[in-house]
């Protein structure tokens, strides 16, 4: 069986033209430039569409690369979210998972 992530896929738009779904490598490839900007990462986070990403990072930063970039982090997001999700948080995190310390004992059971 072939995955969704590894092909590309051509079909008609509603106007009559052509458009092509990409596969996650190249998106994530298209992105990659802006990974490890958090800020530009955050925006697209807080976008509502590829086109509104890409005009929220060219606003922040003036950088049609960047914008572009953007606009593919969010085309990640909105056709690969599992594959957005876990890219995101390996760029975002730069502490390791499960640090939470416990609280000391005043601390314990404050909704209680």
């Amino acid at each position: 069986m072939v995955s969704r992530d590894t092909i590309d896929s051509s079909f008609t738009t509603k106007e009559g033209g052509t458009a092509r779904m990409r596969g996650v490598e190249e998106v994530m490839m298209r992105c990659k430039l802006i990974l490890d900007q958090p800020d530009i990462v955050a925006l697209v986070g807080e976008s509502s569409s590829p086109t509104s990403a890409y005009d929220m990072a060219m606003s922040a930063t003036g950088s049609e690369k960047t914008a572009k970039a953007a606009r593919w982090l969010g085309v990640l997001r909105r056709d690969y979210p599992g594959h957005y999700a876990e890219l995101t948080h390996e760029h975002s995190s730069p502490h390791p998972e499960n640090t939470a310390r416990e609280g000391r004992g005043n601390e314990k059971n404050l909704c209680s």
